[in-house]
């Protein structure tokens, strides 16, 4: 494959894309944007025309959905296998964005960080988080919480642990995703009540549905340049995406993109990715982010260290190109 050109309407998709689209090249395969509603219309003149599996096109969210399985992609953006319309389930050549142990992950794409801001740390950093979260009404969820919660804080990595989830719902019948999906929210908000105690002035929380219980929290504000700034030179907490059992997606992605430094609960391939920084930037329970946090805090000189680190680690290549050849793998086989 030489070209991987994106072709997708909507320019939202670009922010969830992050830099991967300002990538020119990745090893010995272009990329090429021609999204939003001038340029895709220019897409899609090349995709009739253009059938060489040198030339791989990739959509999002189906808009417009590529149906010719041998040179395009589709790449569904914002959750699992379960997002795909059921009108194109049928075709091969759907990959997704995110994937846990109750969905499938063998089309799962993850574009990594690059194109790092490389500015240093800043010396009074604080700790950043930015996310919506909702209230939990389904009994079923409720009820897991409080019977787990305890177990559930003192290893995060439990809810990826298909073991956990036999033991305490009806995988067969119960709707286990939405179930997986609360709990995911109901731990953010003991996560995030525990930052607030332990930080104070030195939290920063972004997030306009927070308010009510937190009323120094700040609204919603989707501005690129804004998310930027709060990132750049922070350290700032990520408890994953909702939707995954990886340590990688767009906001995780966008935090180390930023120049911030990610502080995240552990994922199933979070010591693959993150090497050096696991044992260091990644928390494993609700005991072990304390602790961390104020290690970091009597500590400041040596953030500097772990944020250099982090940069080397994403420096080059080589996630984005596994990411590449594994598509290439897809088209070549059609």
């Amino acid at each position: 494959m030489k070209y991987l050109i994106f072709i997708f309407k909507h320019r939202f998709r670009k922010n969830s894309l992050n830099n991967i689209l300002r990538c020119k090249k990745i090893k010995d395969t272009r990329i090429i944007d021609l999204s939003g509603p001038y340029f895709y219309f220019l897409g899609k003149i090349l995709y009739f025309f253009i059938r060489s599996k040198k030339v791989v096109f990739i959509s999002c969210d189906g808009l417009d959905f590529l149906k010719r399985e041998s040179n395009s992609i589709n790449f569904w953006m914002g959750g699992t296998s379960q997002k795909i319309l059921e009108k194109y389930k049928k075709f091969k050549n759907n990959f997704v964005a995110a994937s846990t142990i109750f969905t499938d992950e063998s089309k799962l794409l993850i574009f990594y960080p690059t194109l790092i801001n490389k500015e240093k740390f800043q010396k009074n950093f604080n700790f950043v988080y930015i996310a919506e979260n909702k209230e939990i009404e389904n009994d079923k969820s409720l009820k897991v919480w409080k019977n787990h919660k305890k177990e559930i804080l003192e290893n995060l990595n439990l809810l990826d642990k298909i073991d956990f989830w036999s033991n305490v719902i009806d995988i067969k019948i119960d709707p286990v995703q939405k179930i997986y999906i609360d709990i995911k929210s109901l731990l953010r908000f003991e996560l995030v009540y525990e930052l607030n105690n332990l930080l104070k002035e030195k939290f920063i929380l972004v997030g306009s549905n927070w308010k009510k219980k937190y009323p120094n929290a700040l609204q919603n504000n989707y501005s690129n340049k804004y998310i930027e700034n709060l990132y750049k030179g922070n350290i700032c907490v990520d408890f994953g995406s909702k939707n995954s059992d990886k340590c990688i997606y767009p906001r995780s992605s966008k935090i180390i993109e930023s120049g911030g430094l990610l502080f995240q609960s552990i994922h199933n391939d979070s010591s693959e990715v993150f090497k050096d920084l696991f044992d260091k930037t990644c928390f494993s329970s609700s005991e072990d982010m304390k602790e961390k946090i104020n290690f970091f805090l009597k500590n400041s000189n040596y953030i500097d260290e772990l944020f250099m680190t982090q940069q080397k680690n994403f420096e080059n290549d080589d996630f984005n190109y596994r990411t590449i050849k594994s598509i290439e793998n897809f088209i070549n086989n059609r």
